[in-house]
């Protein structure tokens, strides 16, 4: 039996009876606000305490500080779900026992509770018979006045944002206007999600008693809320959502990239907090190459199972050989690898800087290259070799090549690169068209300069290049890029202002003085090798008689531009996607040849 199938025994035989002290570190008065937080989940350790500057906290009508702010919020449902097995479908199952007064700071004015349990029960009103009371058809779930879920989690996912701003060198408007909501009680469920329909976050509660236990044992609650690491890694998809606005949401790379991406999310932010480098140098004596609290990724899983393993582990021999090709199995494999690179970094400068120094610079070196690799890949459809090669991209443009040989070595070893991929890499760049983007040029002005240049970014008579967006990075964070430009482009059929918008994108960057740095075109190319305008013309020819077929099914009416996709035998194939779903069932409907009536695509899968 697989560890997520046993896990899922041990939820089943719970649920029927379901059917460290530290000082406070601020004042209500002072800049900072306590915040009680894991730094793993409480089988790990007892919670300890953060600070977070008080701007990080909106307020109520009686001036008390409340979890959430403009970009950030927590905000629970008046139930709980569960899932249907034989359905899928999430219903409503108990009335939720965590209300939204617990958002509200304390008496104190901060969010530190020394006092809460690390392993709460579960308590259930039943009648005299024993059995759970039911209120309009929902289990009676009795009040829950415990913190640290929502505390743990909005410090996580605050860190997680600032992070990443940090390290891709601009900010990341996510969720919904901006704010993601954050539902911290969402479900029945060791997991947790993004939800792309409702911009949210969910994470789910687990009622259970830990293997060995008797059955008579009472039965304790674990809130997945708790696990700073799978917060971190949740908010990491949800700013991986921004970092690639037209992405296929279920392309098979994307996905997996994206798990390797939370989980590298987690580890990177816990280093830019010093208390968690004193902790980590404490655990290893400085010896990071090893397993650790920090290449350990959600503990609680392996507590919950009675197995004591983390649901991954960043520090292995993991090739493409050696995993399945579902999305946490395979990411592990780029993981993996950036943990290889990591240790090449921290080694690097420890001696001169001392190894705490080392640490967060190493974990601030890998953030850049996960947020900045988003930028140097194909918008729509990706592989693990793009990303790899993204990451070559990154280290040529910010680092000097500093990395080359380390990444290439290390991509090579885990099947990532095959023999040809670094040549592919080289000659992409060697066939960039020498151009330069005008400096502080209005997005009209933009669209005339894409409109100008077609010819030489490729682009056929018959397509055209639409300006989607323009951002400029931020010039006084150097290592994520200073002064880059990043530009998105939407292709349509046709150049005149009717044109065709097709769900095609590309992407440019440009480097301080205006020079072409990269280039990946909207439409998908036949193979890594082919490249230049010849290539570039065959491709679109093709796509023609594409679009065609996708006209004579009705593909282009269906509510979605149709995007040209490179099928798994090569061919070009036309798709429209629709995202669909209630906010606990996000997923796609495709139309595609094959399906011209449309076939459901999951966006999200168990585990976290």
């Amino acid at each position: 039996m697989s560890r997520r199938l046993a896990f899922a025994a041990l939820v089943a035989l719970a649920l029927p009876h379901v059917c460290v002290s530290v000082a406070r570190a601020s004042s209500a008065r002072g800049p900072w606000v306590a915040v009680s937080s894991y730094d793993d989940d409480p089988f790990v350790a007892d919670a300890g305490v953060e600070r977070l500057g008080r701007a990080s906290f909106g307020s109520d009508r009686d001036g008390r500080l409340v979890l959430g702010n403009g970009t950030i919020e927590i905000e629970d449902e008046e139930v709980v779900y569960r899932e249907d097995p034989a359905t899928g479908e999430y219903i409503a199952f108990a009335w939720n026992p965590w209300s939204a007064d617990l958002t509200r700071s304390n008496e104190a004015g901060d969010f530190y509770f020394p006092d809460e349990p690390r392993f709460p029960l579960h308590r259930v009103e039943r009648d005299a018979e024993g059995r759970p009371v039911l209120v309009d058809g929902l289990q009676l779930w009795l009040p829950q006045d415990l913190h640290r879920g929502m505390t743990t989690t909005f410090e996580a996912v605050a860190a997680a944002k600032r992070a990443l701003e940090l390290w891709a060198g601009r900010e990341l408007a996510w969720g919904d206007g901006g704010r993601l909501d954050i539902n911290a009680h969402a479900f029945i469920d060791f997991n947790a999600f993004f939800s792309p329909t409702a911009q949210s976050l969910f994470l789910g509660v687990v009622p259970h008693r830990l293997p060995g236990e008797p059955r008579t044992a009472p039965v304790k609650m674990f809130e997945t809320a708790t696990s700073w690491e799978l917060a971190a890694h949740e908010a990491g998809h949800a700013l991986h959502a921004v970092l690639k606005p037209n992405i296929d949401k279920t392309d098979p790379g994307y996905r997996t990239w994206g798990e390797s991406f939370g989980d590298q999310t987690a580890m990177w932010t816990s280093l830019l907090d010093s208390g968690r480098v004193r902790r980590l140098l404490a655990e290893t004596g400085g010896d990071l190459n090893r397993s650790s609290s920090l290449t350990g990724m959600i503990e609680a899983f392996g507590e919950l199972l009675g197995d004591g393993l983390p649901m991954r582990d960043a520090f292995h021999d993991k090739r493409i050989s050696d995993t399945s090709p579902e999305v946490h199995d395979r990411s592990e494999v780029l993981t993996g690898a950036a943990y290889r690179l990591f240790l090449a970094v921290y080694g690097g400068t420890r001696s001169e800087d001392g190894a705490a120094q080392a640490l967060t610079r190493a974990g601030r070196v890998l953030g850049t290259f996960l947020a900045r690799a988003a930028d140097f890949m194909p918008e729509t459809q990706l592989t693990l070799e793009d990303v790899a090669k993204a990451y070559l991209e990154v280290d040529a443009e910010i680092y000097d090549g500093r990395y080359h040989d380390v990444l290439v070595a290390e991509f090579t070893r885990r099947e990532l690169f095959d023999a040809g991929s670094v040549d592919e890499w080289r000659a992409h760049r060697a066939a960039l068209p020498e151009l330069r983007l005008p400096r502080a040029a209005s997005d009209a002005e933009l669209g005339a300069w894409l409109r100008a240049n077609l010819d030489a970014l490729g682009v056929g008579p018959q397509f055209g290049l639409r300006l989607q967006s323009a951002t400029r990075l931020d010039r006084v964070r150097p290592d994520a890029g200073s002064g880059h430009a990043i530009v998105r482009v939407q292709l349509t059929l046709g150049r005149e202002k009717g044109a065709t918008p097709l769900d095609n994108y590309g992407i440019l960057v440009f480097r301080a003085n205006g020079e072409l740095a990269d280039y990946h075109a909207p439409l998908p190319a036949s193979e890594p090798t082919a490249t230049g305008r010849a290539a570039s013309m065959q491709v679109q020819a093709e796509a023609l008689g594409t679009l065609a077929d996708a006209r004579a099914i009705g593909l282009d009416r269906r509510g979605a531009p149709v995007a040209i996709v490179r099928g798994k035998d090569g061919r070009l194939e036309p798709e429209a996607r629709v995202l669909s779903g209630d906010a606990l069932d996000p997923h796609m409907v495709v139309f595609t040849r094959e399906h011209p009536d449309g076939e459901r695509r999951e966006i999200v899968v168990p585990p976290v």
